[in-house]
């Protein structure tokens, strides 16, 4: 009872000296009020249920800001909901004060609670045994994996952050405020090296359907190859360090090259990714649940959704025809009849006019079911996401599919691996080409079948392999940090987001482009402002945290 008392006494004192939960400290270390610190890590049930705790923090993009998606703060849609915070993103209107994606907190949460893990792990746990020598390394894996995902979270939103890879007491200041932000790239290293030694502990492969939801080597490895190839992009490599490129290279073809001894590979069905969980082309997903919110957040009004993500046509315009070459990707598009011979991508991404879902044409023309202007939630460009949804859910009967939210997937790494090849030659070779043959072949799309076929210059490739990025990976939280890394985002997203007015005379409908919402993009919002909250807190101590350039 006094040990209880007395970790009051630390919550209570640590919050009364404004030290917040954003720095690193989940206080209050107990799960249940009636538990010391030592009864959870000495209690074969509660130990490695510390650890599960901390896989709470990672993120749901179903519903990353309510009920939009970050794909309505980029050009891939528009959110309908007038009043969702995402369109803050597209009006530069997010602040040091209010930012509705502010992880800090939360990542830095997860943080301690993935350290207090690992200390014990050497502690309390190997005293009492609560678990078992044999599984200790690969809960050590998962933990180090979990700390390397939430810094990177941290790094691509702030660029200089505190890196944290020890428990912090909450009683000295001088070990609080002592630890300073670092450098973008010590900060790529530190989580290198957690993921090193993650994917040293954790299995090839993960076959017990109990820890379904919890990462295999392959995980670290994959977050490891996107860490370096973030690092080497023009935001955070604006000399053209080739040794940059170099080190995304080779983390994305260790992957590759491994691929059948980590159990991942391309699966056949496009569609079936996003509906399947944990196929062999996830390499880390969320635990699967069951629920219904995503399709009634995104289903068309008439079939009981909301329909809030609305696929821009500028999403659209990226999908080419069904079999066709790179050299004759539009062949065959008659602008009277668009949504013909598509590739197969675009059927299993995009709600068009006219397409079949759950057996009955949806109607996004004006005046129809599912059209412009018809609720207040209606689509707002002529589109509905098709991805990641099950037409089978009855939301009538509030049915239910079980869904994890993807993280990491084998298409991804294909594209990392090819994007950081083709930036370290003079020119893009058979391997860069055949690594993108896997994914068009898939699309339906011709391979490049030789050289006369291939691309010639890097630089058509680059902007080749960014479009194919956008396709292959759109609504997947990509797109949004591909335009700032690529420092594109100053040119695409001060672009009008555009749409497509149907109007229907008789059976006959006519096609004619519209602007559906502004759009304009701030360079200071390619890196987050820092917590105004943390700002004054380290100011308050005679301590400078620095904010990113532009913010106040």
């Amino acid at each position: 009872m006094k040990k209880n008392i007395l970790y009051t006494i630390i919550f209570l004192t640590s919050v009364a000296l404004g030290v917040s939960c954003t720095d690193f400290l989940d206080k209050d270390l107990r799960t249940d009020t009636n538990l010391t610190y030592e009864q959870i890590f000495q209690d074969p049930h509660l130990a490695p249920g510390f650890l599960n705790n901390a896989y709470t923090l990672l993120p749901d993009g179903f519903n990353r800001l309510g009920s939009a998606m970050m794909a309505s703060a980029c050009d891939e849609a528009e959110h309908s909901d007038a009043g969702s915070p995402i369109r803050l993103f597209n009006s530069n209107s997010i602040s040091a004060s209010y930012n509705p994606d502010d992880v800090w907190s939360n990542m830095y949460t997860g943080i301690r609670k993935c350290n207090i893990f690992l200390k014990e792990l050497d502690g309390l746990i190997v005293e009492y045994n609560s678990i078992p020598e044999a599984e200790r390394p690969n809960y050590k894996g998962q933990a180090l994996f979990l700390r390397a995902f939430y810094h990177f979270e941290l790094l691509k939103r702030y660029q200089k952050i505190i890196y944290v890879d020890k428990v912090i007491d909450p009683f000295d200041e001088d070990e609080i405020y002592a630890l300073k932000q670092i450098d973008f790239h010590a900060a790529v290293e530190l989580i290198a090296a957690d993921c090193d030694s993650a994917a040293n502990l954790l299995p090839n492969r993960i076959t017990d359907d109990a820890q379904k939801g919890r990462p295999g080597k392959a995980a670290p490895m994959a977050l490891k190859a996107r860490l370096y190839l973030y690092a080497a992009s023009p935001l955070n490599n604006p000399d053209n360090d080739l040794e940059l490129w170099s080190k995304a290279e080779s983390a994305a073809k260790e992957l590759y090259d491994n691929r059948s001894q980590l159990g991942i590979g391309l699966e056949s069905s496009f569609s079936g990714i996003f509906t399947t969980p944990y196929n062999n082309e996830i390499i880390f997903a969320s635990r699967a649940t069951n629920r219904n919110d995503i399709e009634s957040a995104n289903f068309p009004i008439s079939y009981q959704g909301s329909g809030y993500t609305n696929p821009s046509q500028n999403l659209v315009d990226a999908f080419v025809m069904s079999g066709t070459s790179y050299k004759n990707e539009m062949n065959g598009y008659d602008a009277n009849d668009p949504y013909t011979k598509r590739e197969n991508r675009f059927y299993a991404t995009i709600l068009h006019n006219n397409a079949n879902f759950k057996d009955v044409p949806v109607e996004t023309f004006v005046g129809g079911k599912d059209g412009l202007f018809a609720t207040s939630t209606a689509t707002k460009t002529g589109y509905y996401m098709r991805k990641f949804v099950t037409p089978a859910i009855n939301l009538e009967k509030n049915e239910t599919a079980r869904r994890p939210w993807i993280f990491f997937r084998y298409a991804e790494v294909l594209l990392n691996y090819a994007e950081a090849r083709n930036e370290i030659l003079d020119a893009p070779d058979k391997t860069v080409h055949d690594l993108i043959n896997l994914i068009r072949s898939r699309a339906g799309l011709r391979p490049f079948r030789n050289t006369s076929e291939y691309i010639q210059t890097k630089e058509e490739m680059r902007d080749y392999i960014k479009r194919e990025r956008q396709v292959e990976l759109a609504f997947e939280e990509h797109r949004f940090w591909d335009l700032r890394r690529w420092k594109d985002a100053e040119v695409v997203l001060n672009q009008d987001i555009q749409g497509m007015q149907i109007e229907k005379a008789d059976d006959t409908f006519t096609y004619t482009r519209f602007t559906a919402a502004k759009r304009s993009f701030d360079p200071k919002f390619y890196w987050y402002p820092i917590p105004r909250t943390e700002i004054l807190k380290y100011k308050s101590k005679g301590v400078t945290l620095e904010q990113n350039p532009g913010w106040e």
